[in-house]
């Protein structure tokens, strides 16, 4: 009768502990509770452009269109896609060439533009018959630079 009642009271704390095991495990299983993460936008870095003008061919005269060269810097960790470039200011001939009035000298806005920039990295790129010299542009402007203010928009072209 005595090793009866050991069994009873061995096999009611066997199952003492495992009830107790199986109720800690339900317990983490279905754990649960509330808070919050956090993430930070990054600032959006203003695009810019590089001087190319050494490298920029001579294709504007009196009554003609000619080529724009552009070279885009994105500082941003993302890569954007350029939409529009437009005039932004007036635009002044190298100081070489101080006799030159660019009164005959335009720049026509470039909208609907594809012109991919990679993440901080810079993109050159050609903007044809951008430009325009009319016969009002002094005989002084032979040769000269023109630098051209543009402002430039685009988004994010990230995947």
């Amino acid at each position: 009768m005595h090793l009866s009642r050991n069994r009873r009271l061995i096999g009611g704390a066997i199952t003492a502990i495992v009830l107790v095991a199986v109720g800690l495990a339900y317990a983490a299983w279905t754990a649960s509770g509330t808070g919050s993460g956090y993430a930070k936008a990054e600032s959006a870095q203003d695009l810019t452009t590089v001087d190319v003008s050494a490298t920029t061919d001579a294709t504007l005269y009196p009554g003609a269109t000619g080529d724009v060269e552009i070279e885009i810097q994105n500082s941003n960790p993302y890569p954007v896609q350029v939409t529009s470039i437009t005039g932004n200011g007036a635009i002044t001939p190298d100081g070489v060439h101080s006799g030159c009035s660019p009164t005959g000298v335009t720049y026509a806005d470039q909208t609907g533009l594809t012109i991919d920039v990679p993440a901080n990295d810079s993109t050159a790129t050609t903007l044809n018959g951008a430009a325009q010299m009319s016969n009002a542009s002094a005989n002084a402007c032979q040769g000269a630079t023109f630098t051209i203010p543009v402002s430039i928009s685009g988004a994010s072209d990230a995947p």
